[in-house]
């Protein structure tokens, strides 16, 4: 969801901390090896890369917090999500096809059920 000034979640999170590290767009952008019209971009709503944050994390020392925000802010741009079978379980294979069948008939209060009980297991 993009914001009256163009910018995504993402966008915003992502602004506000390399405003308050005093970076621009091109200084970030050197530091995790992109330009600065594809962090411009990020910040209007293109897909995350996924090594991105982690990239971001480390030039800008990121807290667990940031993190979070943008990891979050980054899966609300995503329009398709892709998952390697490759080395994993037959169970987990299952699980992840079982999943994707489901997924688009899922309520937000299943969804939710489900989120709350992966993150519960992070704990």
């Amino acid at each position: 969801m993009k914001t009256s000034e163009g910018l995504t979640r993402f966008g915003k999170a992502l602004r506000k901390i390399r405003i308050d590290r005093e970076l621009t767009l091109g200084m970030l952008a050197d530091k995790v090896g992109m330009s600065a019209a594809f962090i411009s971009a990020l910040e209007r709503g293109k897909p995350v890369p996924p090594d991105f944050i982690a990239k971001a994390a480390q030039v800008m020392d990121l807290t667990d917090q940031e993190i979070s925000g943008l990891q979050e802010g980054a899966a609300l741009q995503q329009k398709e999500v892709r998952i390697s079978m490759t080395n994993r379980s037959d169970q987990a294979k299952v699980a992840a096809m079982a999943f994707a069948r489901r997924f688009e008939s899922m309520s937000d209060k299943e969804l939710a059920q489900l989120l709350s009980s992966i993150n519960n297991g992070n704990e």
